[in-house]
C-alpha cells in the first residue's frame, strides 16, 4: 500500500518540476487530468448529463471519501450565488499548500475532476481566490457557477 505522505510528496514533485518548465500553462495539465479522470469514471460511477449538478458533485465526493483521498467533502451554496467546496484532510494538502507558498499551480485533484464534471453538464466554473486552510484540517475553496450559454 502506497503512504499519503510518499503520495504527497510524489505529487509536489511532479507538480514542482511542471510549473518549473511550463510555468502558468500547468493550469491546463491540472484541468485535463480532471477531464481524463471524469472519462474513465463517466460509466463505472453512472454518471449523466441529466443528473443535477449537486447530485453529480455528491457522487463524486462519496467516490473520493471511498478511495481515502478525503475524510470528508460538502458543498454550502451561499447567498451571494458562490458554491463553497470545503474538503477535510485530502492527502495532498501539504505538498499543494508549499507549492502555493510557492506561488506555483498545485494538483488540486479532486476540484480538477469536480470541474470536469460541471464542464460536461454544461456549467462554466472559476474558482476565486486561493483555497483556504484552517488549523481543523479542513480547506475551502469558494467557486463561481454559470452556465456556459450565459
Amino acid at each position: 500500500m502506497v503512504s499519503e505522505k510518499f503520495f504527497d510528496l510524489v505529487l509536489y514533485g511532479i507538480f514542482k518540476a511542471v510549473n518549473e518548465y511550463i510555468g502558468k500553462d500547468t493550469w491546463k495539465i491540472v484541468y485535463r487530468v480532471g477531464e481524463i479522470i471524469i472519462d474513465e469514471l463517466w460509466d463505472e460511477l453512472g454518471l449523466t448529463n441529466e443528473l443535477g449538478a449537486l447530485d453529480g458533485l455528491n457522487k463524486l465526493s462519496k467516490w473520493l471519501v471511498s478511495m481515502g483521498y478525503v475524510k470528508d467533502l460538502k458543498f454550502i451554496e451561499k447567498e451571494d450565488g458562490s458554491l463553497e467546496y470545503w474538503m477535510l484532510e485530502p492527502i495532498i494538502s501539504n505538498g499543494a499548500k508549499r507549492l502555493l507558498d510557492e506561488n506555483l499551480v498545485p494538483p488540486h485533484i479532486s476540484t480538477s475532476i469536480l470541474f470536469a464534471f460541471l464542464n460536461r453538464l454544461g456549467y462554466r466554473v472559476e474558482m476565486r481566490g486561493d483555497p483556504i486552510f484552517r488549523s481543523d484540517g479542513y480547506i475551502i475553496e469558494k467557486w463561481i457557477l454559470k452556465e456556459a450559454s450565459s
